[in-house]
């Protein structure tokens, strides 16, 4: 009796109840492919209804229509509580159709689409735990789920990394169960022995479990050795791939929350901006340099009020590789104006194509370019890009740049002629949408300035000083997050955010004074190792070098986005609005160098020691020591004296004391044999305790009091006492802890 009873509850836990759990636990990293479709409310009710499904699913193995029906109704009241719904009363008269019906239509027509969507991933709960009920189906839904999350993981701006880990390590735990279920059906004995010690088994299970995910977590990515069929025959084709989430990564836009998951870097969709992003510091390119610079990728001049697009038939000079001469500029720069040759060399660290190539300022010349596709390159005068006709793998160049001297007293002094050197008017250009408060604002913050040069460099400030950076911005705020322009929302709402925020609202309110400006887009200066060394070895009388010459190491976290004002005969001066930021630029002789920040204050800073690095294990191996510890607690306190009595209640529940002195003689039996003591075939329990009783003299009284309390336990007619089983408890006790 007390066998039957131990197996069917270990059999309805680990069935019943965790099978449909770790289900549950994979349907919640598969809603994650539609971060940026559902809104945030969905995600809370859906989220809510999987809790009481949890609970539901924990409390009431057998009652489906209970479990169904609570479930439902948990759905309503929580789409009631999170969304606004409108009370029109009651219908005027149950007994007229017209009247129930626009009752019942109004109102359930609220629920939409919540209550669907969330039926439907109940509904996904139920049927993946009936399609894996057995070995065969679990399989095929962990590897469906894998895929899934894979593909999705590929070609759109989101880093499901973890949610596929979590799927890997719910599918190990349901492949555990249903094989336990199988050893209880097949092999009941063998199931009765390990139900006695059930953390015995879990434990291993859970050690091994653990170790094997924060292995795949916090394992450093490995180069991609062998692509996919799809990028194979895309490639093949002469196409470029198109994945969603940029190259090396993309600050993503988000819709249900106000924390990015995506990694940093450069992306070349920027139709819709904002969201947010994790730092991800890994090398794209080292660049030696003769003058410390922004590395400018591409220009976009169309905002549409939630990103920006390019302008459409650009000029183009093919074959700009080996141009010795001056590659020629939309609008040349006027006489007088003193410019810098700054000359780099580019070495680019990761096997991504690339668009564009990457360099300080308008570019004159491009030599010694070792890539896939020479022919394929051609120059944008107009938008200073050095641009691809398709994508292309790239190994190293160089490349020249004329870059202007920053002369403020002359910038004062600019004033646009009425017909100026090229047209202004697509660098003025403002979606009709745009809020007026945002012209406002851009005229209350110049208001008393009589130059364009002071007029930007104003709302630069205001842009650093009145909102702090983050990688990831609150969303929260933002009430419009279908229709609504990203610029003002920022200015009025958000009120933080990163690079994209700073520098889109800076161009827009800059061109709604009349200040043509144009979007920028590449990567900060980066991070030149030999900084460190000048630190610690050149002494206090150091003086480094004003050009910032050197060899910078530019990350993925260096992507940055800024802006460009046009001012007639200089042609077009960057402006740096994001907080925390400041552009290097060449500046005439004998002023003073502005800061120059190329990290955020809250994030790493761009100074990284080169040992840094090298910590790295510390957070895995931290990591995994914390588990590890809280593991080992929850092992010891099973262990406790309090934890072992409660699971003697339920594992002992309706048994006799006869029947439980047979049990735990079984136990000490099962313990003896483990510490060496055989059992022959042949001998009956009497004759096996007479001969360890005769090995081990000390504990003879032992033996015979145990074997004298199961005798009569085993053949007694009565139930017994307590008190039977405490004297053989006792006598085991002692016998356990002498051996």
């Amino acid at each position: 009796m007390k066998l039957k009873i131990s197996g069917q509850f270990w059999r309805h836990l680990l069935l019943e109840r965790l099978h449909r759990i770790l289900v549950l636990v994979i349907v919640l990293q598969l809603i994650q492919c539609f971060t940026d479709y559902w809104w945030e409310e969905t995600y809370s009710i859906i989220y809510g209804a999987l809790a009481v499904t949890a609970v539901t699913e924990l409390l009431f193995t057998r009652l489906l229509r209970i479990r169904v029906a609570i479930q439902c109704v948990t759905v309503i009241g929580l789409i009631v509580w999170k969304t606004p719904m409108e009370w029109r009363g009651w219908p005027d008269s149950w007994r007229t159709w017209d009247d129930v019906s626009s009752f019942f239509s109004f109102h359930s027509g609220q629920l939409h689409p919540f209550f669907e969507l969330t039926i439907g991933v109940i509904a996904l709960v139920h049927v993946l735990a009936w399609v894996g009920s057995r070995r065969a189906g679990a399989i095929i839904v962990v590897v469906l789920s894998i895929a899934v999350m894979a593909s999705v993981d590929s070609f759109f701006p989101l880093e499901l990394w973890h949610n596929i880990a979590w799927i890997v390590t719910a599918g190990l735990a349901w492949l555990v169960i249903l094989h336990l279920r199988q050893l209880q059906v097949r092999h009941p004995d063998s199931w009765e022995a390990l139900a006695e010690r059930p953390i015995d088994i879990a434990f291993p299970a859970i050690i091994i479990i653990t170790i094997l995910l924060l292995t795949g977590i916090f394992m450093p990515r490995a180069p991609v050795l062998l692509e996919d069929p799809y990028t194979i025959w895309t490639e093949a084709q002469g196409r470029e791939v198109p994945v969603f989430a940029g190259e090396g990564g993309v600050q993503k836009t988000s819709s249900s929350g106000s924390k990015g998951s995506s990694l940093s870097g450069y992306s070349r969709d920027d139709r819709k901006i904002g969201g947010g992003f994790q730092f991800d510091y890994s090398p794209v390119m080292t660049i030696t340099t003769s003058q410390k610079s922004y590395w400018r990728g591409e220009t976009k001049s169309v905002y549409t009020g939630k990103g920006w697009g390019d302008i459409k038939s650009p000029q183009l000079i093919p074959n700009a590789y080996g141009n010795k001469a001056d590659l020629e500029l939309s609008a040349p720069r006027a006489e007088g104006v003193k410019t810098v040759e700054v000359i780099q060399t580019v070495t680019v660290s990761r096997k991504d194509r690339m668009s564009v190539l990457f360099g300080a300022g308008p570019v004159s010349s491009v030599s010694e370019l070792k890539s896939n596709n020479n022919a394929g390159l051609s120059w944008n005068p107009e938008e200073w890009e050095l641009r691809w006709s398709k994508p292309a793998s790239v190994e190293s160049y160089s490349v020249v740049s004329q870059v202007a001297v920053l002369d403020e007293n002359a910038l004062r002094e600019v004033t646009a002629p009425p017909d100026g050197s090229i047209d202004l008017a697509k660098y003025l250009q403002l979606p009709d949408t745009l809020p007026e408060r945002v012209h406002d604002l851009a005229l209350e913050q110049t208001s008393g300035l009589t130059n364009d040069y002071d007029r930007a460099k104003k709302l630069e400030q205001f842009l650093k000083d009145s909102f702090p950076y983050t990688n990831t911005p609150d969303l929260t705020r933002r009430t419009d997050r279908a229709n609504g322009d990203i610029v003002d929302a920022f200015l009025f709402e958000i009120q933080e955010g990163y690079c994209d925020y700073f520098s889109t609202s800076f161009v827009v309110m800059a061109r709604s004074i009349g200040l043509p400006t144009r979007w920028v887009k590449g990567y900060s200066t980066g991070f030149d190792p030999s900084t460190l060394d000048r630190a610690r070895f050149g002494g206090p009388g150091e003086v480094p070098d004003p050009s910032g010459a050197g060899t910078y190491t530019v990350r993925n976290a260096d992507a940055h986005s800024w802006a460009e004002v046009y001012f007639e005969g200089y042609g077009w001066i960057p402006f740096e609005p994001t907080s925390g930021f400041s552009v290097p630029q060449p500046i005439p002789e004998g002023e003073v160098l502005q800061p120059d920040v190329d990290t955020p204050v809250d994030a790493a800073p761009s100074d990284v020691d080169a040992g840094e690095k090298n910590k790295d294990w510390l957070v895995p191996a931290g990591a995994t020591g914390v588990v590890l510890i809280i593991l080992s607690l929850v092992f010891i306190g099973y262990r406790s004296r309090r934890a072992q009595q409660l699971w003697n209640h339920i594992r002992n529940r309706g048994n006799t004391p006869n029947q439980r002195v047979v049990r735990e003689m079984e136990r000490l039996l099962s313990f003896l044999q483990r510490q060496g003591l055989r059992r022959e075939a042949h001998e009956t329990i009497r004759e096996t305790f007479n001969r360890w009783g005769n090995k081990f003299s000390s504990l003879r009284g032992e033996f015979d009091g145990a074997l004298t309390s199961f005798e009569q336990a085993r053949y007694g007619h009565d139930n017994g006492s307590s008190q039977l089983l405490n004297d053989f408890n006792d006598a085991a006790t002692k016998i356990r802890k002498a051996l």
